[in-house]
């Protein structure tokens, strides 16, 4: 992440994002832009079930970081994602199949560029690495909540087979805030770079 991480902007994208997840959850839209309130386009966040799951994971892990109001902002946001996911359960497991598919086809785009451009490899990285950990959180998300990750598993498996054969051991690639909250067991791409 080319920015330094603000626990505030977290926040605030997060609850921003539950507002809109019930509609969200039963529209047909995988990626719904969420610009009202950002003064820019281009720095507006994009709703996605797993990317409300990333800010979710940070949070919480994070939580000991927050004052006691942006804790309470918190409990609240998080309420209403477990009412929505708890209520529309169906609606949210099918966005969850949709998504995993969609970021790894994204992904596949980044091989094919590293192949023709090995140079250029380096500098799209960390975009894939975002995407790669956002079908993390989904994955994580499924068994939390007991869905079937059925076929999504193959998929995962060839991303993880290329990642594997571009990427090399290096330093976090993340803020340090935010190494704990991402142990390199379970997110080992965050621990690498392309070659």
């Amino acid at each position: 992440m080319s920015r330094e991480l603000s626990l505030q902007r977290d926040l605030a994208e997060l609850e921003h994002m539950v507002e809109r997840l019930a509609d969200y959850v039963l529209g047909d839209r995988l990626y719904l832009p969420l610009a009202a309130g950002y003064s820019r386009r281009s720095t507006a966040p994009q709703l996605t079930i797993g990317a409300l799951l990333l800010r979710r994971r940070r949070l919480l892990r994070l939580r000991p970081s927050l004052n006691p109001k942006q804790q309470g902002r918190l409990d609240s946001a998080l309420a209403r994602h477990d009412a929505v996911q708890s209520e529309w359960t169906l609606h949210y497991e099918n966005k969850l199949k949709q998504e995993v598919p969609a970021r790894l086809t994204q992904m596949r785009g980044f091989f094919r560029d590293c192949q023709e451009n090995p140079t250029g490899c380096a500098a799209a990285y960390p975009a894939e690495a975002l995407r790669r950990t956002i079908a993390q959180e989904i994955l994580l998300a499924m068994d939390e909540f007991d869905y079937d990750k059925g076929e999504l598993m193959s998929g995962i498996e060839r991303t993880d087979i290329a990642l594997r054969r571009l990427l090399y051991a290096d330093a976090f690639l993340w803020s340090v805030t935010l190494k704990p909250v991402y142990p390199p067991s379970v997110f080992w791409w965050l621990y690498s770079r392309p070659a």
